[in-house]
């Protein structure tokens, strides 16, 4: 009958693509399309970035150079005792308006108190603030490596997927032709339905840009070792959040130093000049040398210091809480990656297992040993490609958690402590 031919012509196609070796074997390994490890744009970003946070590192240590603590001041008052009547002073001293003003250095307000350490404290802010931007910079970097993992995944998944979806149609009017012969029960049909329903889902779920392939004769895979005692020492000494909350700390002790009692003093040696308006007799003008000075009597900056000693040693604890953290997180990504390697090397050794099963099985079909079930030998093809399903899963989802160890790692590539076998 039609179904029979289109049954043989399915296995004749599936046998070309499953035993025909001189096709492109499908690649699924992390350095194919890979972008994470070639991260110029992100690159391009950072320096820009880090241009525009320098220029304003230079603008704000010029503007504190010139933080003179120089100020003039003046007023401009007239006296109204006069004509009140009211006006002690001796005809000598009387005026009627004046016109004042000084010339103040509030020298320990200037630029020339702690200096060096003000100008310190903008660089650890820069540092932070670049740091920070990096961070960002990189997670954006690995969202966008595990966006085109899953293209190229949902690609090669997708393409597995239609031939199995072909061949459970297949299979659905063959049962449905055994139904109408009585020769099987409704049941055998729901159960492929089922399968063709959760396939087709997951096919939607897909970016399905390609035909169907023309090759399934052995999918390359690769294992993925990583330099675990290289990795751990590189992330602890370079790790963007530890990083940032060493700076932290050193920010803090630099305010610290710079926070003393002197910088709570207002002390202003001043030059004042006077020009008095006077009615009876000639105007007149002075200047007076002097010092003005506002000693402050609590011990608020003593107060402070304290609070800051406080805070270093709480950043301290911060930071060897979100140290071990990162190196328990990284454990378990390894964890997760040795998994879908033995997974991965699993499922391609059951893969080939049924590849020979398959072949032997075509060669008794040939040859006419046994009983011949069009159904059967369908569903033996279909769990082959199950096979690639889960392999090509589990080579993705080592992938990702590759990537996601590329997060902690700023300024150099995962690849530099990744040792890649094909399997």
């Amino acid at each position: 009958t039609e179904l029979f031919e289109q049954f043989e012509k399915r296995f004749l196609l599936l046998d070309s693509l499953i035993f025909t070796t001189d096709t492109t074997p499908t690649k699924s390994n992390i350095t194919t399309d890979s972008t994470i490890y070639n991260s110029t744009s992100i690159d391009s970003i950072q320096t820009k970035i880090d241009s525009l946070i320098e220029r304003k590192i230079n603008a704000q240590k010029l503007a504190l150079k010139h933080e003179t603590g120089l100020n003039i001041t003046g007023q401009a008052y007239f006296r109204l005792d006069d004509n009140l009547s009211i006006d002690e002073e001796d005809a000598v001293s009387r005026y009627g308006a004046k016109i004042q003003a000084d010339l103040r250095w509030h020298f320990l307000n200037s630029a020339v108190l702690h200096r060096k350490g003000r100008l310190n404290e903008i660089d650890l802010q820069g540092e932070i603030e670049r740091k920070n931007f990096e961070r960002t910079n990189i997670s954006l970097l690995v969202e966008k490596q595990k966006e085109l993992f899953r293209i190229k995944n949902d690609s090669l998944l997708s393409s597995i997927l239609k031939h199995r979806i072909y061949n459970l149609t297949l299979l659905n009017n063959g049962q449905q032709y055994l139904l109408e012969n009585g020769n099987i029960t409704t049941d055998d049909i729901l159960a492929i339905l089922n399968e063709k329903a959760e396939a087709e889902r997951l096919l939607a779920s897909l970016i399905d840009t390609v035909a169907p392939t023309r090759n399934l004769y052995k999918p390359t895979g690769v294992i993925v070792d990583i330099d675990t005692a290289k990795l751990m020492e590189y992330i602890r000494q370079y790790n963007a959040n530890l990083s940032i909350l060493d700076l932290e700390s050193q920010l803090l002790e630099q305010k610290q130093q710079n926070n003393s009692y002197w910088t709570t003093l207002n002390v202003s040696p001043y030059i004042r000049y006077s020009y008095y308006f006077r009615d009876d007799l000639p105007n007149s003008a002075n200047v007076d040398l002097g010092l003005s000075f506002i000693i402050p009597l609590s011990g608020e900056t003593n107060k402070q210091r304290k609070t800051m000693t406080t805070e270093l040693k709480i950043l301290e604890i911060e930071k060897s809480q979100l140290s071990q953290q990162i190196l328990d997180n990284i454990k378990l990504i390894l964890l997760d990656i040795e998994r879908m390697n033995r997974a991965s090397k699993s499922e391609l050794s059951r893969m080939q297992e049924i590849k020979k099963y398959i072949q032997t099985r075509t060669t008794a079909y040939h040859n006419g040993i046994g009983e011949y079930n069009f159904v059967s030998r369908m569903k033996e093809y279909n769990i082959y490609l199950l096979c690639w399903e889960k392999f090509l899963s589990f080579q993705y989802q080592r992938d990702c958690h590759i990537a996601n160890l590329q997060s902690y790692l700023p300024n150099i590539s995962i690849l530099e402590f990744c040792i890649e076998t094909e399997i």
